[in-house]
């Protein structure tokens, strides 16, 4: 058999420009397969701020898999119990907010990974095999290749670690919270000029490490923006939003 690849990581690869949404309190299968009919590369299951549990969101990733776009995870915290289980469960990548120092990348590159990178527990015949018995030499090659590992930069202090936690072996995209950072560094908004310092910053490292970098926004104007400034990974709006957005431009439309 041949074990799913990671059509996001490939994509990135390239160096083209790779899309994301976040899902926070949508449970229903259409809603994934609505934005696989949308172009998304990928969707991102919030579980840090989001309603999901683990069974909830286990079939969600089941259905994002099946629809050929890519299930991220963004899990609560830097925690081996969250992470393994969503990557049992499918989710071919994770996302870890509020990540400061390279030791803590480390600390999540060694959840992630199969020996001898990590320390993650094996199990197949799971999601992230689609229910196929798996060889451990064969698994272990294959996730430790295929997993994405996004690290989250939303504090002052990982602005002042940047080629830190870049450097570190086993990173593929450094994401910017942008609501966050601008919170921590006492900006009045996301587009105040501190904010857009420190995401320069960010890009300017993920330059000079050959890491991925990207952010979050509701306005595809602010996206491509960043995107001609060199970040590739763009994760836009969520479930909310786009229902807020529809519904207020369809009774805008109306009256």
């Amino acid at each position: 058999m041949t074990l799913a690849r990671n059509l996001l990581k490939a994509k990135i690869a390239t160096g083209a420009m790779v899309t994301g949404t976040l899902a926070m309190d949508m449970r229903a299968p259409a809603y994934v397969h609505l934005l696989a009919d949308a172009g998304f590369d990928s969707i991102f299951f919030d579980l840090e701020h989001g309603v999901y549990d683990l069974p909830m969101v286990a079939d969600l990733i089941g259905t994002t898999r099946l629809c050929g776009i890519t299930p991220i995870v963004r899990v609560p915290d830097l925690r081996y119990g969250d992470i393994a289980r969503l990557l049992d469960a499918g989710a071919q990548g994770v996302m870890i907010p509020r990540i400061d120092t390279a030791a803590q990348v480390e600390e999540a590159i060694r959840h992630i990974k199969y020996p001898p990178r990590g320390d993650r527990g094996a199990a197949s015949v799971r999601g992230a095999t689609d229910y196929h018995e798996v060889p451990p030499r064969e698994l272990i090659s294959h996730m430790n290749n295929e997993t994405l590992v996004i690290i989250q930069i939303e504090r002052a202090q990982a602005i002042s670690n940047l080629d830190a936690i870049a450097s570190v072996p086993g990173v593929d995209v450094l994401l910017v919270g942008p609501y966050d950072l601008a919170i921590a560094l006492g900006a009045p908004s996301t587009t105040d000029p501190i904010v857009t310092a420190a995401m320069d910053q960010v890009v300017d490292a993920g330059k000079r490490h050959g890491v991925t970098t990207g952010t979050h926004a509701s306005d595809p104007a602010i996206l491509k923006g960043w995107h001609a400034k060199g970040m590739n990974m763009m994760l836009c709006g969520s479930d909310l939003r786009f229902l807020q957005t529809g519904a207020k431009a369809m009774l805008a439309g109306l009256r």
